[in-house]
């Protein structure tokens, strides 16, 4: 980060091109919405909301956490890992400060929130203490959950070889599948984006409890849990890295 710092040329272009590709995206996102209009009683401004969470979540998340989820193969099969172990800091903690890059994460920010208040402006929402709590809650939960998802897909490479295969569909084309209202969706998707790998909690369950949307007990209770959730769903994906990291053999071993 500081070298990028120096380099004010490459730091202000990379910030210039996040800005751009995350404005380029919400742009499309609301020429297409608009163009549709009405999907299973979600407008616009409440597409852009469950957008909004999925990528404000995502950029967070993918700035501390893609190198684990994308190269901890790498360091393994090249016994790399080992000059990991012998510093005094954790092996997660390592990484995520190799990765994180903040021009990758000043402009989708902006531009996430200049939408995200606009999408919350027009449709009236009220800004109650509860309403806050929740929502920054809710946002915290998300990059918990997508951070936790990003360090299990990086642990499977104590058991498998390469699986940054399987990281990308579940980051990308997974993940892609909650930018829609899950109501439109079959039953098995919607309860396997719930139960089996929560990336619905980042943002369809807390955009149905802010917008009133809500229409089951169901609903409302992964809804009100979502934030909670999030905090164990990144415990639990420490614990399976740990059990990960366990099964390690230096290669100097």
């Amino acid at each position: 980060m500081r070298s990028r710092r120096i380099c004010r040329f490459t730091f202000y272009a990379g910030i210039f091109a996040n800005f751009y590709s995350y404005f380029v995206t919400y742009a499309l996102f609301w020429v297409i919405a608009t163009r549709f209009g009405n999907i299973d009683g979600w407008g616009v401004e409440d597409m852009t909301v469950l957008l909004g969470f999925n990528a404000l979540a995502y950029s967070v998340s993918g700035v501390l956490f893609s190198y684990a989820a994308y190269q901890l193969d790498n360091e393994i099969v090249s016994g790399n890992l080992d000059s990991y172990l012998v510093r005094p800091m954790g092996i997660l903690q390592q990484m995520a400060c190799r990765s994180f890059v903040v021009d990758a994460l000043i402009g989708p920010i902006f531009v996430t929130v200049v939408f995200m208040v606009v999408a919350f402006e027009r449709i009236s929402y009220q800004i109650t203490a509860f309403n806050f709590i929740y929502l920054a809650a809710a946002v915290t939960s998300g990059i918990l959950i997508q951070s936790g998802a990003m360090i299990i897909l990086g642990s499977l490479s104590f058991w498998s070889v390469h699986p940054q295969k399987i990281a990308s569909v579940v980051l990308t084309e997974m993940r892609a599948l909650t930018n829609l209202p899950l109501s439109i969706f079959p039953d098995f998707v919607r309860r396997g984006l719930t139960y089996a790998l929560p990336l619905a909690l980042v943002n369809y369950y807390p955009s149905l409890m802010i917008m009133r949307k809500v229409e089951t007990n169901e609903e409302f209770v992964i809804g009100l849990l979502s934030p909670l959730a999030g905090v164990c769903f990144f415990i639990f994906s420490i614990y399976v890295f740990s059990a990960g990291l366990r099964r390690y053999s230096s290669s100097g071993a």
